[in-house]
């Protein structure tokens, strides 16, 4: 009877290892499909940003143009005399969400925005002609979505194709 108890005992534990092993990899996938989550997310909020960057770029009143100074500025660009919205809301980091992107500055304006992940991006192929570059990057944060003039017409169609 002893030596059926010590078999029983080493078939829960196989049974054990094999339970985990199995958990191991649903944990292993399910990561990954989290950070494709996240890549996803951050593509889409980086071009929504680089978009509404170039629409309050574009719409300056004046002859010379700007980038706004505050992300607020695009939620509600009080410029004209009737309140102008280049974005619904503010986005936050989707690999770091308790912060928003982090700002890319010049001469003390927003002309862009990227993440501060350091993860490796998953995604390496399929990307628009404007995010060139982010192919070759070891990390989200290098993926820069940065505003050039006279990009607005090919950014917006490219939002409508998307």
């Amino acid at each position: 009877m002893s030596k059926q108890m010590g078999f029983s005992y080493i078939g829960v534990m196989v049974t054990l290892v094999i339970a985990a092993i199995g958990l191991q990899g649903a944990a292993v996938m399910w990561q990954q499909q989290s950070q494709r989550s996240n890549e996803a997310t951050l593509l889409e909020t980086g071009e929504a940003y680089r978009l509404a960057i170039g629409r309050y770029y574009e719409s300056t009143p004046q002859p010379v143009k700007q980038y706004p100074v505050r992300l607020e500025e695009l939620l509600e660009d009080k410029r004209f005399p009737v309140l102008k919205r280049h974005i619904r809301k503010l986005y936050p980091d989707p690999f770091v969400a308790k912060q928003g992107m982090t700002l890319i500055i010049k001469d003390g304006r927003i002309i862009g925005v990227h993440s501060q992940s350091l993860l490796a991006p998953i995604r390496n192929v399929g990307y628009q002609a404007f995010q060139e570059g982010f192919q070759k990057a070891k990390h989200y944060s290098e993926w820069q979505f940065i505003y050039e003039p006279n990009t607005l017409a090919d950014l917006e169609q490219a939002w409508v194709n998307r």
